[in-house]
């Protein structure tokens, strides 16, 4: 039996100013469900990056994010695009 990522265990990195964000949990997995991304498709070679975060954006509560394959060798490393809030 394969076991399946954690998806809450996905890096989330601000695109505008590199910091991490840290959301509680099934943050992640809300965002995969809205790209129609499956739990199996996900690894440590995937992370979030948003378009901007509470630090570098205050006063927004909703970003948009695009989920990521960090592993070159993939052909389907196409980024996907889910609105986070």
């Amino acid at each position: 039996m394969t076991k399946i990522y954690d998806p809450d265990l996905i890096y989330v990195e601000c695109g505008k100013c590199g910091q991490p964000i840290l959301w509680g949990p099934g943050q992640t997995k809300k965002i995969l469900d809205a790209a129609e991304i499956a739990d199996e498709e996900v690894d440590e070679h995937c992370a979030i990056i948003s378009d901007g975060c509470p630090s570098c954006k205050p006063g927004e509560t909703s970003f948009s994010t695009q989920i990521v394959r960090m592993n070159d060798e993939q052909e389907d490393s196409m980024p996907k695009g889910a609105e986070a809030h």
